[in-house]
């Protein structure tokens, strides 16, 4: 029997919440940070971009800021190593390149714009991730037109450099505008390896997250798919990519996030964060969250030790269970009389059948009366039809008789007419005679 691996939950948020989409979210400890975003009214109406800062600990709470805060941009990115990292966006749905600059935050509450060396990053809607001491950024559009490029960000050297963890790729556009559903893995090695990867695989799509959880799971959530019709639609579909290269479609409880790209994840304490984004009819600002039931069998039983507060056990003795005997007993049978039951029976399906036929004789009863009702109408009916061509009859006599009424008087005065005209001629030749 499968099991659900995933609950959806309806936990209550406190807090004015932020910007709806193109922000961007790291997570440090038991914290998430969220800077920035775009918020858009319609297509017709150029859209609004945020430098506000947030920290969710399940209430939005707005950071005071103090430094070189960066300025207001959507599409960026925002990485923990140590500090907070911000760089990349854009503030205009025309730009062709991204923002200048690299900003870190610390536990001061101030943002300061780092000296970076090596060549700064260009590209709009990258890629990034963050392994050892490094800070990786991949792909993106530069100029309007897609592009290859893999920058790292050192952390210590704060420089950048064009170029034992694997970061993961799946999906985006490719050249020529074109949806990818490939899966890449770079190494610490900058190598890239395309894997086969079995199970039932994503549909292809952009604006979606692809979330790691710890060394095991890495799930997929949204994103805006391309049809065959070429048409780009927004989903709620979520997908897990296990350790064994297995795409996978976990089944959850609960009511799923409405569709949407663009958005944000994270995963804290076994938990999927989903916040913001926007799809075809609205933009989005809620949070949601899907609670990940048992991500790996290798502990199973490590969630539920922790909910009871036993942390750090890493044994496990399971109950014994103890064989189990049946035996069956032959109980005594005793033959009872069902005469007086049988005789009560018969009464009362005697009295059944009394009341049947009560109620035929009513039917029958009711359907006389409605054939008598029936018989009377088409009386009434057909003794109103005989009156009503009585009167269309006489109706059409009168108006005969009007009609040769008026005949005659027309030919009355048609008559007098011509008397009086040769009267008067007879008046215009005496006339003349004179």
């Amino acid at each position: 029997m499968a099991l659900a691996s995933g609950h959806w939950l309806e936990k209550e948020i406190r807090g004015e919440p932020p910007s709806p989409h193109g922000h961007a979210v790291a997570v440090a400890g038991s914290v998430a940070f969220l800077f920035g975003g775009a918020s858009s009214i319609s297509p017709e109406v150029s859209p609004v971009y945020f430098s506000d800062f947030y920290m969710l600990t399940v209430t939005w709470e707005e950071i005071p800021q103090s430094g070189e805060i960066p300025s207001a941009r959507e599409g960026h990115t925002l990485v923990v190593r140590g500090k907070l990292y911000l760089f990349g966006g854009s503030s205009s749905p025309e730009a062709s390149e991204c923002l200048p600059g690299v900003y870190s935050f610390d536990v001061s509450l101030a943002w300061e714009c780092l000296s970076a060396g090596g060549v700064a990053p260009r590209v709009l809607r990258s890629g990034s991730a963050a392994a050892g001491d490094n800070i990786y950024m991949y792909g993106g559009r530069l100029e309007g037109e897609p592009t290859d490029d893999l920058l790292v960000f050192n952390t210590w050297g704060q420089s950048f450099t064009q170029a034992g963890d694997q970061l993961f790729m799946f999906g985006g556009y490719g050249a020529g505008g074109t949806f990818c559903k490939d899966l890449y893995a770079l190494n610490t090695k900058l190598q890239w390896q395309k894997w086969e990867v079995k199970g039932e695989s994503p549909p292809v799509c952009s604006g979606q997250t692809l979330t790691a959880h710890h060394d095991k799971d890495i799930y997929l959530f949204g994103g805006q798919i391309c049809s065959k019709e070429s048409t780009a639609t927004s989903s709620n579909e979520i997908h897990k990519l296990s350790i064994k290269m297995k795409w996978k479609v976990p089944l959850y409880v609960g009511i799923p996030p409405a569709r949407r790209h663009g958005h944000a994840a994270f995963i804290l304490h076994s938990h999927l964060y989903v916040f913001g984004g926007k799809n075809e009819e609205q933009d989005l600002n809620d949070l949601k969250v899907m609670k990940l039931i048992n991500p790996s069998e290798r502990q199973p039983m490590k969630e539920i030790l922790s909910e009871f507060g036993l942390q750090g056990v890493s044994h496990f003795t399971p109950t014994k269970v103890p064989n189990v005997r049946y035996e069956l007993l032959l109980q005594v049978c005793v033959h009872r009389d069902f005469s007086a039951v049988r005789d009560q029976a018969m009464k009362m399906i005697q009295a059944a059948f009394t009341l049947l036929d009560q109620e035929f004789q009513k039917l029958d009863e009711l359907k006389e009366m409605l054939e008598k009702h029936r018989n009377q109408n088409e009386a009434w009916l057909r003794a109103r039809a005989e009156e009503n061509d009585r009167e269309r009859r006489e109706l059409s006599r009168l108006r005969q008789e009007e009609v040769l009424q008026d005949q005659e008087r027309l030919k009355e005065e048609q008559s007098s007419v011509q008397k009086r005209s040769e009267h008067l001629l007879s008046i215009m030749q005496q006339f003349k005679g004179m």
